[in-house]
């Protein structure tokens, strides 16, 4: 009796683990024919369009006070004087500091207060992180003075590139 459940239990075992091995692996999942061989990614085009940032050629860029013929026309711009002021107000880099107060910072994350008099007058004390900068101009963010995209995301958009899409 108890071989004959053996037996049952092994067949059904290695039916089941033949089954899985067949199945289709699901549609864009990573597969691996070998554990030491490299994973390969599949990234459609769309997926593409995400990672690169689209520059238009200049031909089709907007110019002010000029047609899609290249005919001078009256600017779209309704107030110069606005215009100049907001060049001057709107800097060419953003900063943003990122600070926390270490006293606090998990507290505050978890709901706790602190109770009062404990640590009376650190209630200001900040630590600084760093700092996230934008430019406008290149439309790029860094992290203390470190580019934000990293060497593989650089890799893949360039991929992307040889792939057609810009």
């Amino acid at each position: 009796m108890f071989r004959c459940l053996l037996a049952l239990f092994i067949s059904i075992a290695a039916s089941v683990s033949a089954s899985a091995l067949a199945a289709e692996p699901s549609a864009g999942a990573p597969t691996r024919l070998m554990p030491d061989t490299p994973l390969v990614i599949t990234i459609s085009k769309p997926d593409c369009s995400r990672l690169v940032r689209h520059i238009p050629d200049a031909d089709v860029a907007y110019r002010p006070g000029v047609d899609v013929h290249g005919r001078p026309v009256v600017s779209a711009d309704l107030d110069p004087v606005a215009a100049d002021f907001a060049r001057r107000v709107v800097p060419d880099v953003l900063e943003i500091p990122i600070t926390i107060n270490p006293l606090t910072y998990n507290k505050e994350r978890q709901g706790i207060t602190t109770p009062q008099g404990i640590a009376k007058g650190l209630g200001l004390t900040q630590s600084k992180i760093g700092t996230v900068k934008y430019d406008f101009a290149r439309d790029t963010f860094t992290f203390n003075d470190q580019p934000m995209m990293l060497d593989d995301q650089r890799a893949l958009a360039a991929a992307c590139a040889r792939r057609g899409v810009r």
